[in-house]
């Protein structure tokens, strides 16, 4: 497999849900505009060029890459094999709603269409609908597909080490392990409010929200190839704005940072602004975008959000949990970086690492969700990014070899590079759990291993299970607006 090749197929699975959006979200115009604009987009990017048709792949890479995916799967807890979060309550409602409703959902049934991020699950819920029956197979194979094209990003970009690619995801749970070993020997280090100023990495965002980590694994190591290899960074737009349908806040984050990153090219050097490229690049894919973010503004009601200091209970354990959990990461990654600079990260841009520093230690400021989804989910694209300027360097055999050199020359900088791979403590925790909790222990062990996985059918729809197992304040944050310009002019006739 070529990165070409890896690069066309990324985009055909991000860009599929998107069609479907258009076909069944939006009407008339829009609709048929929609639809010949990602054909369109499509068909530009079975003639683009600028990815290398080179193999990079042998048929025992995508061996490993295919059975370290399947794990990722297995453990995630789709279609229920192993330990599930409670997240999979909203999980498996929502799949479920989408096999047994009509599209567009909406709420209550003449009402307007429901505001709610629906991309990853559409190709396995038509399927469903087709064969007349919940397909978990269909969504188990849709997210593997999904894992394995993320993963093969990373593994090309970390000069095919698998091992690399398990401690990349692990990125940013560092103070998780910290708190964990303080916990156990004197108590909690701060109180907790009601929601939490935190960084959790891809492996623990995997567990609660597979349908939003696998576009962040996709975009995170495609922007790590395209900074590597010098590749246009407009050819990062489109990804992103596919993957809006999927998951708000990681196509949010990560845009800004290409964004910011397409604009400091330009201004240091007008040759690289091409008009033609500009409009096929960056104006195409942000109107594929655009009839869903004004879908995610039809909104009844907004979602709780406000700087931290307009949430003044727990002020003190607050600042307290800012410093321990995001500012012992950026202290780490800062220093990490420093050191590993002499590798083969050195030919890589050091601005877009610098800026993700600087969006790790803003973004926590202002909070957006009841729990802080914008800090949890938004960091995911900008860890993963950072894990792989951290990694890349030390991935291959000679960059490996560099670092024990240093590293005897300087003790310290070998316990900093421990420190920062201790993260992956909490990953391998997580999948003993999943090993030992799952179908299989619980039919072999069934008095030692209670594991019932979560229906799917239990609540009729997303609002309903919100409502009984989160808050009212959750579930009307997702109810469309019946005068909104979406409904007025883009949402398909109610039957």
């Amino acid at each position: 497999m070529s990165s070409q090749l890896l690069r066309r197929a990324s985009i055909w699975y991000l860009c599929l849900p998107n069609l479907l959006f258009f076909f069944y979200w939006t009407s008339g115009f829009v609709r048929i505009s929609g639809l010949v604009l990602c054909l369109f987009i499509l068909y530009t990017i079975s003639k683009d060029q600028r990815f290398s048709d080179e193999k990079v792949f042998t048929w025992r890479d995508m061996l490993v890459i295919g059975g370290f995916s399947l794990i990722l799967t297995c453990v995630s807890g789709i279609s229920g094999l192993c330990y599930q979060t409670f997240d999979y309550w909203c999980h498996n409602t929502k799949f479920y709603e989408l096999f047994k409703y009509d599209w567009p959902i909406r709420i209550p049934d003449d009402g307007p269409v429901i505001a709610y991020y629906y991309g990853f699950y559409l190709v396995p819920a038509l399927y469903s609908k087709m064969i007349g029956s919940i397909s978990e197979g269909a969504i188990f194979l849709w997210s593997y597909l999904g894992l394995l094209l993320g993963v093969s990003w990373l593994y090309l970009s970390l000069h095919r080490s698998i091992f690399f690619v398990f401690i990349v995801l692990g990125v940013g749970d560092l103070p998780h392990v910290l708190k964990s070993i303080f916990f156990k020997l004197f108590g909690y280090l701060y109180e907790f409010g009601d929601f939490g100023v935190e960084a959790w990495s891809n492996f623990e965002n995997l567990l609660w929200v597979p349908n939003q980590v696998i576009p962040t694994l996709i975009i995170g190591g495609m922007l790590f190839h395209t900074l590597k290899k010098r590749i246009d960074l407009e050819t990062m737009v489109l990804p992103v704005a596919l993957s809006f349908w999927w998951a708000v806040f990681p196509a949010f984050t990560s845009g800004l940072l290409i964004g910011i990153l397409i604009v400091v090219q330009w201004l240091r050097n007008n040759e690289t602004f091409n008009l033609r490229r500009v409009v096929l690049d960056v104006m195409l894919p942000c109107l594929c975008c655009l009839p869903i973010l004004i879908l995610y503004l039809s909104h009844e009601k907004a979602p709780i959000s406000g700087f931290l200091w307009q949430f003044p209970d727990h002020m003190p354990s607050r600042v307290l949990e800012y410093f321990i959990n995001i500012g012992l990461n950026i202290l780490v990654f800062y220093l990490a970086f420093r050191f590993i600079k002499g590798s083969g990260t050195s030919r890589i841009p050091a601005l877009p690492f610098f800026l993700i520093l600087l969006f790790i230690t803003v973004f926590p400021i202002y909070r957006i969700g009841k729990v802080n989804d914008f800090l949890f989910r938004g960091l995911m694209p900008l860890l993963i990014v950072a894990g792989l300027y951290l990694y890349e360097g030390i991935s291959d055999q000679n960059g490996l070899n560099a670092f024990f050199q240093r590293a005897k020359k300087a003790p310290l900088l070998f316990i900093l590079a421990l420190l920062l791979a201790s993260s992956s403590l909490i990953t391998v925790g997580r999948i003993v759990r999943a090993a030992s909790v799952n179908v299989a222990t619980h039919r072999i062990a069934p008095d030692q291993v209670s594991f019932q996985p979560i229906p799917y059918d239990a609540y009729p729809n997303i609002y309903e299970v919100l409502k009984a197992k989160w808050s009212q304040m959750e579930a009307d944050q997702y109810l469309g607006k019946k005068d909104s310009l979406y409904e007025l002019f883009i949402a398909p006739a109610k039957d």
